[in-house]
């Protein structure tokens, strides 16, 4: 019974063997297949990186493009709102040209209208040939009345004129200042622009960290999860691990594979924390510049409060010009009342002026009746020559004072010839006078209607300043309003950062935790692999051992008698048919293998696109989480062998 437990020992080896040694280059293939993905993944990390770097170049790009169309916007606002205040300029110079020829018209037509009436005030005058010798000097006293009044009232006008001089000076500066607020309001709506288009950055960015928080949080949740398999899986391989001792040849093969894995595993985790400490400068630096754009934020809108109160005190300026301006405009408007009243005053003494002189008329031709009649009876005293010859003697001396009266008659109306004329051209100085005051009057109320209009459009411009002034008030209002929801937004954003920082701080602290469990599991590794390394060498040694109890039983072999010779043959046989039946079921465990190996080349792929993703999101919890997926592969596949 010994030899025969003897002989079945002896045998084992020797079938054993030559099917472990036909089933190693199979092996040796599907690792070999196996650490290909890795060695292309080193490969691909250089054209990953150029990658990474052509996006943020597309990325910076894209920002310059959107930036520069947002300033094309703005140039192509301003540049209609230009072309909008060119066609109102324009037509406000066609409606100007059309009053102007308008007014041309009307002064051609007056002036003809005062040719003809002087030529037919000429023609009435001509017939007008009194005796105004009484009245002259008090028309006189009334022209020199009459020209100081006018003094006083060119006096009052130059002052009228230089009042709305001023007044329109004022105008111009209000209309300048208007201009100021204008261009000031643009560039406080340009810089809201701005403030919003920073604001939509920032919660973009916050946006962006959100993502990033909850990619974290689930690669987080998944660390967990994938460090709770591998517990367990740990724990089932030092239940395994005296099954792992049997396998030792294959071990011995991979080792050396494995061992090349484990130092490309701990590069990668090299890797994986540099680029974590490159993430976390990042952030850093993000939140650093988030800071900066806030206290940017808090300056600008202290400007931006000065720049209000500025403007709220030139609207207040505003207000008090426009009250002054109303009160000059009343000031004018009385003193032109004033004047209107003193014109009328004029107009009726010239009026009186006219009836006096039709007086002065009517008293000219009864003397020019009475001269008619002298001729008469001039004619009659020479038609009785022939009586006044009869009674010469009688009449020499009535001849004589007739004569001396006629002379003193021809003197008198010589006289009174010459005094006509003196009239006469008086009355042209007076007409000429009339109708200077006439004009003077006309320019007055043209000059009234001028400053009426001009009061009026004052006024109008002092409404439209009101309603400008009144929607910048609005406008001050939603600014202030915009400004409050601004500020509570950059605290939410403060606190919101406050919150991101905390959290981050806490993700830091699984990170360490994390990466002690890795270093926990690779001590654990390490001790599995001296176990490992113990167990081969004891393998070694049974292996020596089983090798000299078969050469002892081949020389008992030889020794025995040919119907023990038998008998064992047909043992051999039984056992070789057992032999086969655990080659089939080796081959089947072989088969089982490498569907297991084909597993782990899809993980690997798998783990491949995980890490090209994770290069892709430049996080440090994807990498994390594909190196765990690593480790749980290879225990997975350290399983399967066991299996």
């Amino acid at each position: 019974m010994v030899k025969k437990k003897v002989t079945h020992q002896s045998n084992d080896p020797k079938q054993r063997n030559p099917s472990q040694e036909i089933h190693d280059p199979a092996k040796d293939s599907t690792f070999t297949k196996a650490s290909n993905p890795l060695s292309r993944q080193s490969s691909m990390e250089d054209p990953k990186e150029k990658l990474q770097n052509l996006k943020s170049l597309n990325s910076l790009l894209v920002k310059e493009a959107f930036e520069s169309r947002q300033q094309i916007d703005s140039l192509v606002q301003a540049k209609e709102a230009l072309e909008v205040e060119l066609i109102e300029r324009k037509k406000l110079e066609a409606e100007e040209s059309e009053k102007n020829v308008s007014v041309e018209l009307q002064n051609g037509l007056v002036s003809v209208y005062m040719v003809n009436q002087m030529k037919e005030l000429g023609v009435e005058r001509e017939t007008v040939i009194g005796a105004l010798k009484n009245k002259v000097s008090g028309l006189i006293g009334s022209l020199e009345e009459e020209r100081k009044m006018l003094s006083l009232v060119c006096e009052e006008r130059d002052l009228v004129r230089n009042d709305f001089e001023l007044q329109v000076n004022e105008g111009k500066l209000m209309k300048e200042k208007l201009t100021e607020m204008e261009g000031n309001e643009r560039k406080f709506v340009e810089e809201i622009g701005k403030l919003k288009v920073e604001y939509d950055r920032l919660v973009w960015e916050k946006e962006e960290l959100e993502k990033v928080k909850s990619s974290m949080v689930k690669d987080r949740n998944l660390l967990e999860k994938n460090m709770t398999d591998m517990a367990g899986e740990v724990e089932h391989l030092r239940r395994e691990n005296e099954k792992v001792v049997r396998e030792k040849k294959e071990i011995e093969i991979e080792k050396n594979e494995q061992r090349v894995k484990i130092d490309e595993m701990e590069k990668e985790m090299s890797e994986v924390i540099l680029s974590f400490r490159k993430e976390d400068g990042v952030l850093r630096s993000k939140i650093f510049e988030l800071e900066k754009n806030c206290g940017e934020a808090m300056d600008r809108e202290a400007e931006r409060a000065i720049e209000i109160g500025a403007l709220v005190e030139e609207k207040r300026a505003k207000e008090r010009s426009i009250e002054k301006l109303m009160e000059e405009k009343d000031f004018i408007s009385r003193s032109l009342e004033a004047i209107m009243v003193e014109s009328e005053d004029r107009q009726r003494r010239i009026e009186k002026l006219l009836e006096e002189s039709d007086a002065n008329r009517r008293a000219l031709e009864m003397n020019e009746k009475e001269l008619r009649d002298m001729h008469k009876k001039i004619k009659e005293l020479l038609g009785d020559k022939t009586e006044i010859e009869k009674d010469k003697i009688h009449g020499e001396n009535e001849n004589i004072k007739l004569h001396n009266e006629v002379s003193e008659l021809r003197n008198i109306v010589h006289r009174l010839q010459e005094e006509c004329l003196d009239h006469q051209k008086k009355k042209d100085e007076l007409v000429s006078e009339v109708s200077r005051f006439k004009a003077l009057v006309d320019q007055i109320t043209l000059e009234r209607d001028n400053a009426l209009k001009g009061f009026d459009k004052e006024k109008h411009n002092g409404v439209n300043l009101r309603s400008k002034v009144s929607e910048m008030e609005n406008m001050l209002k939603k600014t202030e309003e915009e400004l409050a929801r601004k500020r509570t937004e950059w605290q939410n954003l403060i606190e919101e950062k406050k919150e991101m920082g905390s959290h981050i701080g806490s993700l830091a602290e699984d990170k360490d935790r994390l990466y002690l469990e890795l270093l926990e599991t690779k001590r654990s590794f390490n001790d599995l692999r001296a176990k490992m390394e113990s167990t081969t060498i004891n393998y070694e040694r049974a292996l020596t051992l089983l090798k000299n109890t078969a050469s002892l039983l081949c020389q008992s072999k030889d020794e025995k008698s040919p119907e023990e010779a038998a008998i064992a043959e047909q043992k051999l046989e039984d056992e070789n048919e057992l032999y086969a039946m655990e080659l089939e079921a080796i081959k089947k465990a072989f088969k089982n293998k490498e569907t297991v190996a084909q597993d782990l080349k899809q993980k690997v792929e798998l783990m491949e696109k995980s890490m090209v993703e994770a290069q892709k999101k430049k996080s440090f919890w994807t990498l994390v989480s594909s190196a765990t997926t690593l480790l749980a592969a290879i225990t997975v596949a350290y399983a399967a062998r066991g299996r």
